[in-house]
């Protein structure tokens, strides 16, 4: 079965961008590369990832291309992003990807003009994507940008994929507010589970929390309950891995409820790094990296 939750944090604003120069003259564009990362997809997973992609687009000429190019070539199932910054950009994005892929984009807006959004891009053949909603919309302490909400069906397995993008940053009362995400988070996940809703939830996204330090207290609702919660992430973490660049931290991260736990027994974390293939990457596409949850169907 396939499925993921996410959780996702941002910035700012968006401009919208100027017209493709990569364009052919009657207007199509070219298909997306398959071959310029290697492939983590395959008939017998399915695959999760969760990517941060620095206010996209970075460069209006260059990242959707860039970014749908890695995603073929990745082929994964499932991608829920943050910091979608252009609608124009992310039309751009998702129409190059239409030949194997659909696409559902948060509604939420800052104020008419400025937006970080969550989005979500699915493999058509593979998923089929229920009603999209967005939870704790009115809580802006807590939920700068509200985490997204989307049920699937994989292999008729039906999962509540959760993206997020908490609060950002190391300043005075930042963590108090990632704190309160999760334990909402918590709360109303333990209120579904135990009263009969959907048990299998994929919570993933940018967290802006490492897992040690004082992400001990910030996480504690879903580190300290092992019997509802596996953070997918922990392993790579404590390996020294790390998602963003900018402070080579590991702030990205997938969790899973219980009721996933005896069919993924095996599920695996992949962090992908496209700087070899991708030069400038960090300038041209995201100063995070791809994270991808690896789970047998």
């Amino acid at each position: 079965m396939r499925w993921v939750a996410l959780f996702l944090v941002a910035c700012t604003h968006t401009q919208e961008p100027l017209p493709r120069p990569d364009a052919m003259p009657d207007g199509p564009l070219r298909p997306p590369r398959t071959d310029l990362l290697p492939s983590v997809g395959s008939e017998a997973t399915l695959e999760i990832m969760t990517w941060n992609i620095e206010n996209f687009p970075a460069s209006p000429f260059t990242t959707p291309a860039i970014v749908a190019d890695i995603i073929a070539s990745l082929d994964v199932d499932i991608v829920v992003t943050q910091e979608i910054a252009s609608e124009t950009a992310w039309a751009e994005l998702t129409a190059r990807l239409a030949d194997s892929y659909d696409a559902v984009l948060s509604t939420h807006q800052y104020s008419p003009t400025e937006y970080q959004k969550i989005g979500v891009i699915y493999r058509r053949e593979l998923v089929a994507a229920g009603e999209p909603s967005l939870m704790f919309p009115d809580d802006g302490f807590a939920f700068p940008r509200p985490p997204l909400k989307l049920p699937i069906t994989v292999d008729g397995e039906t999962i509540d994929l959760v993206g997020v993008h908490l609060k950002c940053c190391g300043e005075e009362g930042d963590a108090d507010r990632r704190q309160a995400a999760i334990s909402a988070l918590d709360a109303r996940f333990r209120g579904q589970v135990d009263n009969g809703g959907e048990t299998q939830i994929v919570l993933l996204g940018d967290y802006n929390q490492n897992l040690d330090g004082v992400g001990r207290t910030v996480l504690a609702p879903l580190l300290d309950a092992p019997d509802r919660y596996t953070i997918r992430t922990a392993p790579a973490a404590a390996a020294g891995e790390h998602s963003y660049l900018g402070f080579n931290s590991f702030i990205d991260h997938i969790t899973t409820t219980a009721a996933l736990d005896a069919q993924w027994t095996t599920a695996t974390v992949k962090v992908i790094d496209p700087r070899p293939q991708v030069p400038g990457y960090k300038s041209l596409v995201s100063d995070h990296l791809p994270v991808v949850l690896i789970a047998p169907r």
